[in-house]
């Protein structure tokens, strides 16, 4: 019963998440939302510095800490002692008070180490810094080099067997914990040489301040938990519908939204954000020491543009600062180039830097889709390339293209199938060299998104590679059954 006690003890103290909260407190952002969502030291320091990141430290260790001493001031056997670290670590990963989303753990099983054998601990410390610190910052590499010594110094004091194992089965517990996340980056990449570098050799180097905030609308179409990991704050434009007005993608049924265009003769008309919504997001997300750097469609497609540069002024007055580009892309075009900025701003990159950084990106990111039916188009009025093709009366399948904010026709099928297949080709034929992201996309089309996603990740091979669909807003003008791909061309 002891052993049960002290298991549940160390799991609850575990779950008391430090990143969470002092992240919230110090910027007013969930760290969940940031970087690659670890609610952990690192991702802290990255993101939001490193004082923050210095508390977070503190309180992980401590809890790891705090878990094998409440143990053993219950004279627990040495069994008991190890699970009962095991189970901060555990609740650290799972925590119950923050809907099971924490962090990796590493900090805490650092302080359950420093509690049970605190000797033998301080003694391997400065090797595990030095590995480290040498790495730029490889935790999986400092411990698989430092924790044999650790074992080995603990062996030669004659502990308990469970003792000297102690560091195996923590580090085991940590590993696990981060199996889901090595899986999910694995599903993206295929590519083990690099999933293994980038484990042990993170890609941030330093430990730079996040001084610029990326805020994209709905248009964007990006899977959330990308926008998640990658902190880019999306803003839901108005879907129009005789109902009412509802949020795009979050007070609307996707599914039976796309089911009433096909079958109900439904014609949504849509909205952008209004100036007020830019400006209340921007004074949700972004503090008086930060940049929103906001990202439009084509100013001659929505209105986006206009109500956020509008926001922007209104900020300023309030001592915020804002600033607003049109991307001159759109759908999950745009939202490339919203990741491609996320992550210079996650490396550090200020925003006027990223700002100078985009007209070199914006030429190597596109869009291509082939539409289903040619009414919602002819209905929107805002793609005046296929105004000939709605006159006539043979069911035509048109393959468009988005470049420097213009719509283009890229050739016209009499059928679905091979209206794909020339969009395939085309994307062959135009893409060359090394693709960074690329992005399948569907309206209520998941199969066929699917083995387009399954194809185009075989012939082009991208680095990372996403599926995901169109949000109600894009569907309103183009319509159901749309299938495409977007893309971000690497600069080699």
């Amino acid at each position: 019963m002891i052993c049960v006690w002290t298991v549940l003890v160390g799991y609850l103290i575990g779950s008391l998440s430090a990143a969470i909260p002092i992240s919230r407190w110090w910027s007013g952002q969930d760290i969940r939302t940031l970087g690659d969502a670890n609610a952990g030291t690192a991702n802290v320091a990255r993101h939001l510095g490193l004082k923050p990141a210095a508390l977070v430290a503190i309180v992980d260790i401590a809890k790891g800490g705090i878990a094998i001493l409440t143990a053993r001031a219950f004279s627990a056997p040495e069994a008991c002692v190890v699970m009962a670290g095991v189970a901060a670590v555990l609740g650290h990963r799972f925590p119950i008070y923050f809907r099971f989303r924490g962090g990796r753990g590493l900090a805490t099983t650092l302080g359950a180490l420093l509690a049970l054998v605190p000797r033998q601990m301080l003694m391997t410390l400065p090797l595990y810094g030095m590995i480290y610190l040498g790495s730029r910052g490889s935790g999986i590499l400092a411990t698989l080099l430092a924790f044999p010594v650790l074992m080995l110094l603990i062996y030669w004091d004659g502990y308990d067997a469970w003792i000297v194992t102690a560091p195996l089965i923590l580090a085991f517990t940590t590993a696990a914990c981060s199996l889901p996340e090595v899986l999910a980056r694995w599903q993206k990449t295929r590519d083990a040489r690099r999933l293994l570098y980038d484990l042990l050799h993170p890609r941030v180097t330093a430990i730079p301040e996040v001084t610029t905030v990326v805020m994209t609308d709905s248009v964007a179409s990006l899977p959330p938990e990308l926008c998640q990991r990658e902190g880019i704050r999306l803003l839901p434009m108005a879907v129009i519908l005789p109902q009412g007005v509802v949020r795009d993608g979050v007070d609307i049924d996707t599914h039976e939204y796309y089911r009433r265009l096909r079958s109900d003769g439904l014609l949504p008309k849509t909205s952008a954000p209004a100036p007020g919504e830019y400006l209340q997001a921007i004074r949700q997300f972004v503090t008086p020491h930060q940049v929103a750097l906001i990202l439009t469609p084509p100013a001659e497609l929505t209105q986006c543009f206009f109500s956020a540069s509008l926001a922007a002024q209104m900020a300023a007055e309030e001592g915020l600062q804002a600033r607003v580009v049109d991307t001159r892309l759109a759908g999950p075009a745009q939202g490339l180039l919203a990741l491609a900025a996320a992550r210079l701003a996650a490396s550090g990159a200020s925003a006027e830097q990223i700002i100078e950084a985009l007209p070199a990106l914006i030429p190597r990111i596109g869009i291509v889709g082939v539409l289903d039916t040619l009414s919602f188009v002819a209905q929107s009025g805002r793609v005046s390339v296929v105004n000939s093709l709605v006159e006539s009366a043979l069911r035509l399948y048109p393959v468009l293209s988005l470049y420097q904010g213009h719509i283009r026709l890229e050739g016209v099928e009499r059928t679905r199938r091979k209206a794909i297949e020339r969009m395939i080709e085309w994307l062959q034929k135009h893409l060359s060299g090394k693709i960074t992201a690329l992005i399948c996309f569907h309206a209520d089309a998941p199969d066929e998104g699917q083995a387009l996603y399954q194809r185009l990740v075989e012939l082009l091979r991208p680095r990372e590679h996403y599926l995901t669909e169109l949000t109600p807003v894009i569907g309103a003008h183009a319509g159901p059954g749309v299938v495409g791909a977007a893309w971000w061309q690497s600069d080699e």
